[in-house]
């Protein structure tokens, strides 16, 4: 708990210092790196925040890894000589990407490896249970339902308009049945 507080105030720190004193701020995280270094041997595994650390900061010198300002973002994938070597006839293998973070200070690369792109289904049209119904007709009833909705909706503003058109006349009327019915001297009549 109480080291959670500190790595939150070093890296607060950090990052508020990260224009105005980059270096102070770059010995802030190499502490902030070295704790999390000591919790990640106690915990025995990569964990999200790890993972968080090395992106927000290089962990040879502790400078805040900005793109663009304070590193250079790529991304790599495996060779194919890489590919080879891992390959397996019964796996299906899927090209392997990473993130590669270089820092501008020191010139370390930071790597970190991406989730592999889902796979996607294709379905094919025809086959479905039996008592269920087809998607088309499915999708046939939803189009009916929206287009009683977007009917309903163009009706509701035809008489909103109507009403405030017919309002519009009413005051139009009544200001006219105003000026008529007041005497014909004005303001006007007496400066001349």
């Amino acid at each position: 708990m109480a080291n959670d507080a500190r790595l939150k105030y070093l890296r607060d720190a950090a990052q508020l210092l990260s224009v105005a004193s980059p270096t102070t701020a770059a010995n802030l995280n190499a502490t902030r790196i070295r704790l999390a270094r000591e919790r990640l041997v106690e915990t025995e595994g990569p964990t999200k925040e790890w993972d968080a650390l090395c992106r927000e900061a290089c962990g040879a010198c502790g400078n805040m890894l900005i793109p663009g300002w304070s590193c250079k973002v790529s991304m790599r994938s495996l060779g194919k000589k890489d590919l080879k070597q891992r390959k397996d006839t019964s796996a299906v293998v899927h090209e392997e990407r990473a993130m590669v973070y270089s820092c501008l200070r020191c010139g370390r690369d930071t790597t970190q490896g991406l989730p592999p792109k889902p796979t996607r289904r294709l379905r094919r049209p025809g086959r479905h249970a039996k008592g269920s119904t087809p998607a088309s007709e499915i999708k046939n009833q939803n189009m009916e339902d929206s287009t009683k909705v977007v009917k309903s909706v163009n009706s509701s503003s035809k008489q909103r308009a109507k009403a405030r058109k017919g309002g519009l006349q009413a005051m139009l009327a009544k200001s006219k049945n105003q000026s008529s019915a007041s005497s014909g001297l004005d303001l006007m009549d007496f400066m001349s």
